[in-house]
């Protein structure tokens, strides 16, 4: 015999009531579901109070999405369950107080279940609770952008400083990852308590990019040590044959290479063409600039990745410099700035940010 089948594969197969204009219209992709539970016209479900109405997508979602029942009577749990037991079914177990009143305040229409999730993990967080237990109206869209900073972040006086641009949001995070770098892991928590007594976005942003500035000036750390297929360029003579050889304008940084801020290397290994690698220095230590074959041809994505595995092994970073970073903090949030110019990063390649020679 077979596997006996969920409720939530019975109904998925069995035949479902259609849904009315008005459920679709609240309930957007989850009307199909909803109907084979409140069936036409559906009165059941659309006079639940507000946060009900989520409570019973959010459940429909989790049951389709699960290979085995939970055991929750759904219509029950979400008609006549108490708000606090039905908060324990919502979030898998003990509730922080006033998740059926934050339901209450998303809006009359269904979410999406990426924007649930963030809500449920966001309850779950008692630091973002605090905040989201006084929003007179929650959002999707900001919540997604409380969701993308780090936990040790989401405290009320760095959230309540948040921009609306996901772009800005996803520059103070990386902000944070590389002043950690900086100045070490044990500065956490002097960093994102100075930053909670931020008065505004201006002033958050501004603390951020200060951060983003070493304690002392003036140090010049060593390349670090790469395999032996790894050349590194030591003299003029070299960088001028290194030039000529892959037809670049490496030559124009030979400032930069005397005063220890940048290395470059011929990387030259039997199974891959030729590249030349540059690296740069900054506040977070040694990044990796630039990787070209002859002629500034761009490597494959095997061959790029293959690459970037050894560097990072290292201990080189990836991504944007620190100054340039810490520069488009501010522009971010000033009026008389911004808005900041935010180079495109939707790839693992573009987020790597090569070609980024001057900072």
């Amino acid at each position: 015999m077979g596997a006996p089948m969920t409720r939530a594969g019975v109904l998925l197969f069995g035949k479902p009531s259609a849904a009315t204009p008005l459920l679709g219209h609240v309930a957007g992709l989850h009307a199909e579901r909803i109907a084979r539970f409140w069936p036409a016209p559906h009165g059941g479900f659309l006079t639940l109070p507000t946060a009900r109405r989520h409570a019973a997508a959010i459940l429909l979602e989790r049951r389709w999405n699960s290979s085995a029942d939970d055991g929750v009577d759904i219509v029950h749990a979400v008609e006549r369950t108490r708000d606090a037991d039905l908060a324990r079914i919502l979030m898998g177990g003990e509730a922080p107080g006033g998740l059926m009143k934050a339901l209450g305040r998303i809006g009359e229409t269904l979410w999406d279940a990426a924007a649930y999730a963030n809500l449920l993990k966001l309850f779950s967080d008692p630091e973002s609770v605090k905040v989201l237990r006084h929003m007179p109206r929650i959002e999707a869209a900001r919540l997604g952008l409380i969701a993308q900073i780090p936990a040790a972040l989401r405290v009320p006086g760095i959230l309540a400083n948040l921009p609306h641009r996901p772009e800005a949001v996803e520059d103070l995070a990386e902000a944070y990852a590389l002043a950690l770098q900086i100045h070490g892991s044990g500065e956490a928590a002097r960093i994102v308590q100075r930053w909670s007594r931020a008065t505004s976005p201006l002033a958050l942003f501004d603390m951020a990019a200060e951060a983003l500035q070493p304690d002392e000036f003036g140090l010049v750390l060593a390349p670090p040590a790469l395999p032996d297929w790894f050349k590194p360029v030591r003299t003029r003579k070299a960088l001028n044959e290194i030039a000529l050889e892959f037809r670049n304008c490496l030559r124009d940084f030979s400032a930069d290479l005397a005063m220890g801020r940048m290395a470059v290397y011929a990387v030259r290994k039997s199974s891959s063409p030729p590249v030349v690698m540059a690296l740069r220095q900054d506040a977070a230590g040694w990044r990796l600039a630039e990787a070209l074959l002859r002629n500034n041809d761009d490597l494959s994505d095997a061959h790029l990745r293959s690459l970037v595995d050894v560097v990072v092994a290292s201990g080189i970073r990836t991504g944007e410099s620190a100054w340039k970073l810490a520069d488009r903090l501010h522009n971010h949030v000033c009026p008389d700035c911004g808005p900041a110019h935010v180079p495109p990063r939707n790839t693992w390649r573009e987020r790597l940010a090569l070609g980024s020679l001057w900072d």
